[in-house]
């Protein structure tokens, strides 16, 4: 059975980006209803007790919609910082590297995020080559379903933004990078062999 890890930042928010209100209602209500949808419809599904990424790779329809939503959220809070975190000196090397520049990562990956069409994600992941790429993700859709390494994402589905945000986008996602947590990204880096 699935569950939750709460996000330490619930009963605070993360000031400057999300409201208290708007990580509670995010957490309690959507992610949540995710996770009990999945664990309704795991039971006789053949994949209790598989692990969440064979499942989201195996998975179709509803089942995979609502393990994969939870996969993504969970990813998400941990992608996130109640506190500035200083991008490590192996993380920006591999920016760098990969994009250029910390700058022009983050540039890139805000391009790709703002132009979702629709709901869903964009993803920092490790290719099986070994670059670092973004990749533009549509509803529950995300890098393990194709194998990929996620790395770092962020929530382009309006009920991610649009509590704090109304129709200003854009600031919700200028305002994300002042919370996102690299040692976060750096571990998964780690763990991808980079």
């Amino acid at each position: 059975m699935f569950t939750m890890e709460h996000p330490a930042y619930l009963k605070t928010g993360l000031p400057g980006f999300l409201t208290q209100h708007a990580v509670e209602v995010h957490v309690t209500k959507h992610h949540q209803s995710y996770i009990d949808t999945a664990n309704k419809l795991i039971v006789g599904s053949g994949f209790e007790g598989k692990p969440i990424e064979e499942i989201i790779q195996k998975a179709q329809g509803p089942l995979f919609n609502n393990v994969a939503q939870h996969f993504n959220h969970s990813f998400f809070w941990k992608s996130l910082s109640a506190e500035k975190v200083a991008v490590p000196a192996h993380v920006a090397e591999l920016l760098k590297k990969n994009f250029g520049s910390v700058e022009k990562f983050q540039e890139t990956f805000t391009a790709k995020a703002s132009t979702v069409f629709g709901s869903g994600w964009a993803y920092l992941y490790k290719t099986k080559d070994g670059k670092l790429e973004i990749g533009q993700y549509s509803n529950a859709a995300n890098p393990v379903k194709d194998g990929l390494t996620p790395i770092l994402t962020v929530d382009t589905w309006e009920h991610a933004w649009y509590i704090d945000y109304e129709n200003r986008k854009a600031e919700y996602f200028k305002n994300y990078w002042n919370h996102v947590n690299w040692n976060f990204v750096e571990q998964n880096l780690k763990a991808a062999g980079l």
